[in-house]
């Protein structure tokens, strides 16, 4: 079942990847439906106007596997990917998350679901995965397919010119792909290697190391840095980060919508000679990963990869640098796929909330603007593609940073062949300030929108910051004091909100500045009383700071989360590459825990004292367009609800 339905689900994949697809997305999978019964499910996502369309591609995949089944290359490569992933997990048995043993164990309990252990499981599929035959798996279509005890559901939007088809027309379309002529499905783009030849690769020519941290430094012959951390944290896992500054912020202000998607734009098209369906089979069975990103400052790519395909891994480096591919028909799916998900984004309470909270943040700066389905139409492969290569073309403005399961001397000569042979102008460029300025002054806003009871409150304070670690640190301690204070005054005391939250960002380029964000979702009826609350708190953390108890806590949690988070090499990757980066001192980071135990109740409210500024801050309110009518008991409840006492500041003696 689970071989039919991962080689379903790639057909499906690839649907979505071509010019005009019938849907945005679509799964398939069979399941516990209820404790006694399974079901096969078909999911789609589609356009507005496309649910006949969409649910005709399902049953047409669908009928095309009944008639002709699945082919040898797609089979063979399911059991590569199969067998991988317990591979993969057997190899961390010792390192499993609580969470994942927690999730098999309530399985066993609610669903009666055995749990041998991995290493049976495993054993299990080395076994007999290799003897499940073709028409084994393909005969599971005829078992599932039939109109019997079939449920079609449709949900889309409630509005003008949106038209859904009946029970007929559902059945028709059904109706019809059974007596349609199918072709069967060509499997291509098998059983090919990556690279035709290999680069002649580069040198190492400088080497440095700081002990104390376990890292190793090269530089190489092209100008490439290479920053290297071997781990034990996990026993299959290397990952990466290259990074360059530069960014979007390079782009003119005409161009910046058109390639503002680069990356995504680009990375649709595969690299080397194969698109990204090619790319996924030639990739099958492997256990890595590339993708390229590029930010507002900064371009580069990230990944991860197990140790036993860490060529792979290099290789897909190398050709994300060098062979970079446009393909039409994934931009026009991709094109296609944005609209239909934007298209009712506008009817959103929630969107448009955030839009004016960012907008009034930003002044209306035009980099700051929300992907809209009109902004789509400025999209533009060709522009995205040039950008792209323009963003990629010198390596030897790029660091790599490599954390995890290898030793400096199976990585070496892969750093020398792939990453030496990368191309390098050697020329001297930064990010560029665009100019986007956080308002000023006190700013308040009103959106009307929706029809539900429903309100939502944000509050943003913005301000200059001085980027260090010790800043950061009571900057991330304020917010969590705040948001546990909060939490209680006004969920667990008043009532009035599910969740609120408090977080804090900061950013050193293009500007050092800071942003605090606090936000919740309430009753429309409470919207004023409840901002009074959280003023009041705030002034109250400004006057008198948090209690020793409530620093304690906050402490207590820091000091645990990073514990945790320093045995994670996703997390120390992005550490080392931003202490880089930014030119900081890894003892920082390394000693942060000393840094949490110095915290005090001074430190947190002079931090309030500075970013919480009532002088200075972005107010956006929700409200629902319509207010529904009151019901009997809904005013009876009004009238029955107790006085608010609301906590009052106690005085700074």
């Amino acid at each position: 079942e689970g071989l039919y339905f991962g080689m379903l689900g790639h057909r499906l994949d690839d649907l979505r990847q071509k010019a005009d697809p019938p849907f945005v997305i679509a799964m398939t999978a069979r399941g516990r439906f209820v404790k006694s019964k399974e079901a096969v499910i078909y999911n789609a996502l589609v356009r507005e106007g496309g649910i006949e369309r969409g649910l005709d591609a399902l049953f047409t995949e669908s009928e095309r596997v009944a008639r002709f089944g699945f082919t040898p290359t797609e089979l063979e490569r399911q059991k590569r990917e199969v067998l991988r992933a317990y591979e993969q997990s057997f190899a961390e048995r010792e390192k499993h998350e609580s969470a994942t043993l927690a999730a098999e164990y309530i399985r066993n309990f609610t669903q009666d679901e055995d749990i041998p252990g991995i290493a049976f499981e495993y054993a299990l599929h080395q076994r007999f995965l290799p003897e499940i035959a073709l028409e084994q798996v393909n005969k599971l279509s005829a078992a599932w397919s039939g109109g019997r005890s079939r449920v079609v559901v449709v949900s889309a939007p409630q509005k003008e010119g949106v038209a859904l088809p009946d029970e007929t027309k559902l059945a028709a379309v059904i109706k019809s792909v059974a007596e349609k002529k199918i072709d069967a499905y060509v499997d291509t783009g098998a059983n090919l290697s990556l690279l035709d030849s290999l680069p002649k690769g580069g040198t190492i020519v400088k080497t440095a190391a700081k002990e104390a941290y376990g890292i190793t430094e090269w530089e190489l012959s092209n100008g490439v840095k290479v920053v290297l951390k071997p781990t034990d944290y996990k026993a299959d896992e290397i990952v990466f980060r290259a990074a360059s500054f530069g960014g979007t912020s390079l782009a003119s202000d005409a161009d910046f919508n058109a390639v503002r998607m680069a990356a995504p734009a680009v990375a649709l098209g595969g690299v080397g000679r194969f698109n990204q369906i090619e790319l996924r089979k030639v990739l099958a069975g492997k256990a890595v990963s590339v993708g390229p990103t590029i930010s507002e400052t900064e371009q580069g790519l990230s990944g991860s990869g197990s140790p036993k395909d860490l060529e792979t891994l290099f290789q897909l480096i190398y050709l994300w640098f060098t062979e970079p591919r446009a393909d039409a028909d994934a931009f026009a799916a991709f094109t296609a796929q944005g609209k239909a998900v934007l298209a009712n984004q506008k009817a959103s309470p929630s969107y448009a909330f955030s839009e004016m909270m960012e907008a009034t943040l930003t002044q209306n700066h035009p980099r700051a603007r929300p992907m809209t389905v009109e902004l789509i139409d400025e999209l533009n492969l060709e522009k995205s593609l040039a950008f792209y290569r323009d963003r990629f073309a010198d390596a030897s403005t790029f660091t790599f940073f490599f954390v995890g399961t290898f030793d400096l001397a199976t990585i070496k000569p892969l750093v020398e062949r792939y990453l030496g042979a990368l191309p390098a102008t050697h020329r001297n460029e930064t990010w560029r300030n665009v100019g986007m300025k956080y308002a000023k002054g006190v700013i308040k806003k009103t959106v009307l929108k929706g029809i539900e009871p429903k309100s939502q409150a944000g509050i943003v304070f913005t301000g200059p910051f001085q980027y260090d670690a010790a800043h950061r640190v009571v900057m991330r301690a304020l917010g969590s004091v705040l948001e546990a204070r909060l939490r209680d005054l006004v969920r667990e005391q008043l009532g009035g909100t599910y969740s609120i939250g408090a977080s804090p960002s900061y950013t050193k380029v293009p500007e050092e500045r800071y942003r605090f964000d606090i936000e919740w979702g309430c009753n429309p009826d409470r919207v004023d009383e409840l901002i009074k609350v959280v003023f009041r708190d705030v002034d109250d953390l400004r006057t008198n700071g948090p209690t020793e108890k409530q620093v304690n806590d906050v402490r207590e949690q820091l000091l645990r989360d990073f514990e945790t988070s320093v045995k994670q090499n996703n997390y120390l990757v992005y550490q080392i590459y931003y202490k880089y980066a930014y030119r900081e001192d890894l003892k920082e980071f390394f000693e942060m825990p000393e840094a949490y135990k110095k915290l005090t109740p001074a430190a947190i409210r002079e931090a309030a004292r500075a970013y919480l500024n009532p002088e200075n801050y972005v107010q956006v309110t929700l409200f629902p367009e319509k207010k529904p009518s009151e019901s009997l008991i809904e005013q009876i409840v009004k009238l029955l609800r107790p006085p608010v006492l609301v906590p009052q500041p106690a005085p700074a003696f």
